[in-house]
């Protein structure tokens, strides 16, 4: 353990995140709002534990974390597929939120277990980039048809994490192809704000999710722009 104590850190946040988290779940009854307290607590403590200690696996071993991310993730799913507030009328809707939520709380850990876990990819990083895609996409326009904006937040989110997975284990699409993603993103984006417009039903869902469209392909070039021009 280094002088800044990353160890206690950890500790911090995890008292925290489970005193307070587990005071809204005892006090409300809902498990979406007071498990996300816990991890909106918890991620600082634990990315500050990971960034300042030499060798975090020696406490947060790398597969177990992400194992647990991925609990907390389906937890999240299954409460908005069974209490979430359109689980009886608009079940589509409420899985997409639940995947979006899932997907908030399911990331950071699944980052961390490639990053400090794994000194081999266990999906070929091409193939996961485009299967990160793909469902992306169907994420989309499953929201879309839904009339959520969720389905575009956890698609967008989805092939994000697809491309800095891919990137990580060495696919590094080039200057151009990233450039094409943003201007796609765009171009889908203007799409469902048109479909939206022709259903003739609330836009607000459907810019929302236009928004989402965009800054997925936007965020992933801006984090990868520069390391990229050094290559």
């Amino acid at each position: 353990m280094n002088r800044r104590a990353p160890e206690l850190a950890l500790l911090a946040g995890l008292v925290l995140a489970l005193s307070i988290g587990g005071f809204a779940l005892w006090a409300t009854g809902d498990l979406t709002p007071s498990l996300l307290t816990g991890a909106a607590l918890l991620y600082p403590f634990a990315c500050y534990a990971v960034v300042h200690d030499d060798d975090p696996t020696t406490v947060l071993p790398a597969h177990a974390v992400g194992l647990l991310g991925a609990l907390a993730g389906a937890l999240l799913v299954l409460d908005a597929l069974v209490a979430g507030p359109s689980s009886a009328t608009n079940p589509v809707a409420a899985l997409l939120r639940g995947l979006f939520l899932g997907s908030l709380v399911a990331l950071p850990p699944a980052a961390y277990a490639v990053a400090y876990g794994d000194s081999e990819p266990r999906v070929p990083p091409r193939r996961a980039f485009a299967a990160a895609l793909a469902l992306g996409l169907l994420l989309v326009v499953a929201g879309t048809l839904a009339g959520t904006a969720f389905g575009a937040a956890a698609g967008g989110l989805l092939a994000l994490a697809g491309g800095l997975y891919a990137r990580e284990w060495g696919y590094r699409p080039g200057h151009d192809a990233r450039l094409a993603g943003v201007g796609g993103g765009v171009l889908v984006g203007t799409a469902l704000v048109v479909l939206g417009l022709a259903r003739d039903e609330a836009i607000l869902p459907s810019v929302l999710a236009a928004v989402g469209v965009v800054l997925a392909p936007g965020i992933y070039y801006a984090l990868t722009v520069e390391s990229a021009s050094f290559e």
